[in-house]
């Protein structure tokens, strides 16, 4: 009996030693190699995904996880991240990009990215995976351009950007001076010949755009009395910036300033009537009234075979007799800029930019270097605060509402 205790006490001694031992073993080799790493089944080269542990940040007030390595040198830049930025959560995405490197991207409000050679044990700088650099940044300021206005694009530190790599995309993140972080997708088959890791190519994709939203505060910019040579400067600046505008065209210079007119209606302006030799309206027959609005018409769609939908008088005159003659809506505006009288662009900037409001209509003249100059700076500043500058028609449709011929309107609010 006492031998048979024995012999089953020396089995169980023998078993909890070797077992003890393994232990030590595995734990050796969890510390060389600390992660796993799986490959996709494709049959084009694919980045692999690295399996890790998720665990709890135990010293957090606010419960989340974080990836876990069992690496000291890979856990200490979680951690490091996660106490400088106060993490209360904590977005993140690992993967080998082979090579011997993993990257790691942390997110809680301040991106961060870090690749690392498990190999060498050392950080590895994004550049190293870049075959051409200049064309990477190059289109990488042609993607962020598709989605934010050129002013912003010019002022993005891209030397200095944060990535996420994903299997389909980069997410490039960027800071800049005046208009705080953005960000923009890049797909892989923007750049294929420019990175020296494997990759999948996504045929099915779009490129992130501007877009227009109906919740954004929205002002419309208009200019009376062209076209002139001043429309072009002028187009140009609402183009970069994802922006819109109203020209209201006199009929009898259409002819002298073709290249105006194609510009705008190539680039996507809204054209309207404004007379035909910018005589007050109020003051003439119904069929003086009728002649002005029917020639500048006439031109305008022999030039590009589109109709003008909208009118603003001469001056802004309108009763109404005029009302009922035009047959179409009239707009008038509820910020008047003077900016034929002063001449001074910083006057104009400020009387745009300190009486904005949403569903406004700003009154502005093409013919003026000076306004040209206060455009400039006013889409860059209405930009921070929150505006989308359009045209009128955008700005009706954008609130949900419709102009009726016969009627005027000051503002769409």
């Amino acid at each position: 009996m006492r031998s048979t205790y024995l012999s089953i006490l020396s089995k169980y001694t023998f078993a909890l030693i070797f077992a003890m031992f393994l232990k030590v073993l595995i734990m050796d080799v969890s510390f060389t190699r600390s992660y796993q790493i799986v490959e996709t089944t494709t049959t084009k080269p694919s980045m692999t995904i690295v399996k890790y542990t998720v665990i709890p940040v135990e010293d957090s007030n606010i419960p989340f996880n974080k990836p876990y390595f069992n690496n000291p040198k890979i856990d200490k830049y979680v951690d490091d991240y996660i106490s400088k930025n106060a993490c209360t959560e904590l977005n993140y995405n690992v993967i080998d990009i082979g090579g011997n490197r993993i990257s790691i991207f942390l997110n809680c409000g301040t991106p961060y990215h870090v690749i690392y050679n498990y190999k060498k044990k050392e950080e590895v700088k994004f550049d190293s995976l870049l075959d051409d650099r200049e064309g990477f940044i190059a289109s990488t300021k042609k993607l962020l351009g598709l989605k934010y206005p050129k002013f912003v694009v010019e002022d993005a530190d891209i030397e200095h950007a944060v990535y996420n790599i994903k299997p389909n995309e980069l997410v490039g993140y960027y800071k800049t001076k005046e208009y705080g972080d953005i960000d923009v997708k890049i797909n892989y088959n923007e750049i294929m010949d420019m990175l020296n890791y494997d990759m999948h190519y996504d045929d099915a994709y779009e490129n992130e755009v501007y877009t227009l939203d109906r919740n954004k505060k929205t002002i419309a910019f208009t200019f009376d009395d062209g076209p002139s040579d001043y429309d072009l400067k002028l187009i140009d600046l609402l183009v970069d910036s994802h922006s819109s505008a109203t020209f209201f065209v006199v009929g009898n210079r259409i002819e002298n300033f073709p290249n105006s007119i194609h510009k705008m209606v190539e680039k996507g302006m809204e054209v309207g009537n404004h007379t035909y030799n910018h005589k007050s309206l109020a003051g003439l027959s119904a069929n003086a009234i009728k002649s002005q609005i029917t020639k500048t018409n006439d031109l305008f769609r022999n030039m590009t075979g589109q109709e003008l939908k909208l009118l603003r008088p001469s001056y802004g005159a309108v009763n109404k007799k005029v009302l009922l003659q035009v047959g179409m809506p009239v707009v008038l505006w509820n910020i008047d800029t003077l900016d034929w009288k002063t001449r001074n662009a910083e006057k104009v900037y400020d009387e745009i930019v300190k009486n904005a409001e949403d569903g406004d209509i700003v009154l502005m003249h093409s013919l003026y270097k000076s306004t040209v100059d206060a455009v400039e700076k006013s889409l860059k500043e209405l930009y921070k605060k929150g505006f989308q500058v359009v045209s009128v028609s955008k700005l009706v449709e954008l609130k949900g509402r419709e102009l009726s011929i016969g009627k005027s309107y000051v503002a769409v609010k």
